[in-house]
């Protein structure tokens, strides 16, 4: 039975959670474009809820199958030094990442506000909620992705060695994105990559979970409601007359 549960946590991972975030973000792309009042606000709330709703049922799932912590990575690195020195030199890269976005990159901003436009916060409450989220996906997603579905994966099928583990936990993670298209699939997929190694080197989740918020925390430093104005409006390639990019959709949910 126990076993049953978690064979169904994870076909809700890979046969229904990736199109649920698509329906959600489409319709999230309706209802602003609709001018629905705090439609992204609703969507946070809804997110921030199910989020709630993940980590309540792998912990449950964790209690009544007799799992100690540590197997989902709920334990401390083995390594604090270590842990600290990876934390600090990601914490380094996120910040000079943030330095040179808000500098340059402009073609990349369009391409990302193109393809996931519609979750980034424009309002002062929206930034706010929008920051809770990040801290909340930075602990539900590393739980679900990398503690639940990579002890899943050793568990039962247990032939496979950790770069096995790596690549098909980390194509799922990826897959559950496919509202942002491929290119969106690709790059979270390398960050869920990141992620995994993260966990596999520190055998925690805490260092993961935090570099994954500030990963999702640096874009309120980069796309502030400023920059994402000026990246709408129209630009001038170098020797080609006035052309519009489109930074692309907005995002509702419910």
């Amino acid at each position: 039975m126990i076993g049953a549960f978690a064979h169904l946590l994870v076909a809700y991972m890979v046969l229904l959670m990736p199109w649920i975030g698509r329906f959600k973000y489409r319709k999230l792309e309706d209802c602003l474009a609709a001018g629905i009042p705090d439609a992204r606000l609703r969507f946070y709330r809804l997110s921030a809820a199910q989020q709630a709703l993940l980590v309540g049922v792998v912990l449950l799932y964790a209690r009544l199958a007799a799992l100690p912590w540590h197997v989902l990575g709920l334990a401390a690195p083995y390594s604090w030094a270590a842990a600290r020195a990876l934390l600090i030199t990601f914490a380094i890269a996120i910040g000079f990442s943030i330095v040179l976005f808000r500098r340059t990159g402009d073609r990349f901003l369009r391409r990302l506000l193109k393809m996931a436009g519609a979750l980034i916060p424009r309002m002062p409450r929206e930034r706010v909620w929008f920051a809770g989220l990040s801290l909340g996906a930075g602990v539900s997603e590393e739980l679900l992705f990398r503690g639940f579905l990579l002890w899943y994966l050793s568990f039962f099928f247990p032939q496979l060695n950790r770069v096995q583990l790596i690549v098909l936990s980390s194509l799922l993670f990826g897959f559950c994105h496919v509202y942002q298209g491929w290119m969106g699939i690709v790059g979270t997929s390398v960050m869920g990559a990141v992620f995994a190694w993260l966990y596999f080197s520190t055998r925690s989740l805490f260092v993961p979970m935090a570099v994954h918020a500030l990963v999702d925390l640096r874009l309120l430093a980069i796309l502030t409601p400023g920059r994402i104005a000026s990246l709408r409006r129209p630009h001038r390639p170098k020797g080609n007359g006035p052309k519009l990019e489109q930074a692309g959709p907005s995002v509702c949910s419910g």
